[in-house]
This record gives structure tokens, C-alpha cells and sequence, in this order.
């Protein structure tokens, strides 16, 4: 197989949709989703780094988020796909599913959305990062 052209977008737009559903859950607080704006830089970031990964990597978590969303309904206990699930609906799901024998491919999916999104500055800053390294200051 070919690399990937670096130029082009790796992930299908069901796929971007699926992920921006389940970042807005995992990364919600009492205040709501995040910004729309850095969900999708989120899904830009995930999109550049499939785009630089290898075929198995890509194979693997493109197949882990189908896997999410194909359980949000049975764990979401209603018949809808994760990007038509209210927000409260998706996160509830998601606690059900990382609390499940299925729990894999969520956790797969959130590692590499969690390493992503709290590269961005404002994501840093919300939780205190400034930066540095963390031990012995002199």
C-alpha cells in the first residue's frame, strides 16, 4: 500500500463526525463541550496524525472509532447514531461503555484524543500546564 498523500484528508466525513461527537463527551464540562472551533482542530490534528502513520495504525483506529459508534446505541440504550445522540445521551453512553467488556476500542480512541487535544494552548492552560517540566525547582 501506498502512503498517504500528506496534502489529502486521511478520515471520511462520517468518521470526523463520529469523532467530533465523542470528543465533545469525553471533553465536557459542567460549562458544555468545548469550543466547536477546537473540536475541530482536534479532528484536524487526529486526521495529520493518520495521515503520517502507517496503514495499521490508520487500519486499527478507524476501526476502533467504528466500533465506538456502533455501540454508542446499545450502551446510548436508544436507537441512535452518536452524532444525533444529545450531548448528556453520549456521555452517559461513554461511561457505560469504558465501564463494559467493550471498553477497548473507546480507550484506544480516547489515548490518541486525549494526547491530541491537550497539545492545544488553551486546553494546556485550562488545566494549569504552563509549560514546564514538573520536579524539584532550584
Amino acid at each position: 500500500m501506498a502512503p498517504a498523500n500528506v496534502d489529502e484528508s486521511i478520515l471520511r466525513p462520517r468518521t470526523i463526525r463520529t469523532l467530533q461527537a465523542i470528543a465533545e463527551a469525553i471533553f465536557a464540562t459542567e460549562a458544555g463541550p468545548p469550543p466547536p472551533a477546537r473540536i475541530r482542530w482536534l479532528c484536524a490534528e487526529m486526521d495529520d496524525l493518520l495521515n503520517h502513520a502507517g496503514p495499521t495504525a490508520r487500519t486499527f483506529l478507524r476501526a476502533a472509532t467504528l466500533a465506538v459508534a456502533a455501540a454508542m446505541p446499545v450502551f446510548g440504550r436508544r436507537p441512535l447514531p452518536i452524532e444525533r445522540m444529545s450531548l448528556a445521551a453520549r456521555i452517559k453512553a461513554l461511561d457505560r461503555l469504558e465501564h463494559s467488556f467493550a471498553v477497548a476500542p473507546l480507550l484506544a480512541v480516547k489515548a490518541v484524543l486525549c494526547i491530541l487535544y491537550y497539545e492545544h494552548p488553551d486546553a494546556a492552560r485550562e488545566v494549569g500546564f504552563d509549560g514546564g517540566c514538573m520536579g524539584k525547582r532550584s
